[in-house]
């Protein structure tokens, strides 16, 4: 330090100014290339930013955007009205079936005859039974409400009504 303050003294009055000035210039020089490099960061993040939109602003992309945000919640907003309404019609379709082949009669060959249950979610459907004999053959039809049969089931019947209820096929 004691050097620099020898080295103004040993100088004119225009030199001090010159070397003043140079100072200046060095450190304006060196706030312009930090000012320089943080402006190209800022410029590469705003290409980025701006990349595929051809010509527009910031506040053209911004409401764009927006529009875009308030039809996919619109969208979002009737898919789930249409999931709700979905899931309570669904509980009217018949989800669940079983079906059983047996012999009605003994004297009676194959599995001829057979009983089919078709259930909705809550247990309510039908039981189709066909009644297979040499001479003829019956179809039957029972109503089941809330897993029970509103007529009286054979061994077979309550079977495969069991079976369904249960998962089983």
């Amino acid at each position: 330090m004691p050097g620099i303050i020898e080295f103004f003294s040993s100088l004119s009055p225009q030199e001090r100014v010159f070397w003043v000035l140079l100072v200046i210039e060095g450190l304006i020089l060196l706030l312009l290339l930090i000012a320089g490099f943080r402006l190209h960061k800022l410029m590469t993040r705003y290409r980025l930013l701006l990349a595929g939109n051809e010509g527009a602003n910031l506040e053209e992309i911004l409401l764009d955007l927006g529009e875009r945000m308030k039809e996919a919640e619109e969208r979002l907003s009737s898919g789930e009205a249409r999931i709700d309404q979905l899931e309570k019609e669904a509980t009217a379709y018949l989800q669940r079936w079983a079906l059983q082949r047996y012999k009605a009669f003994a004297n009676v060959g194959g599995d001829q005859s057979f009983s089919l249950v078709l259930l909705d979610r809550q247990g309510n459907g039908v039981m189709l039974s066909s009644i297979y004999g040499r001479d003829e053959s019956r179809v039957y039809a029972k109503s089941i409400t809330g897993g029970k049969a509103n007529y009286p089931l054979s061994d077979e019947e309550q079977h495969v009504l069991s079976a369904v209820l249960e998962g089983r096929k």
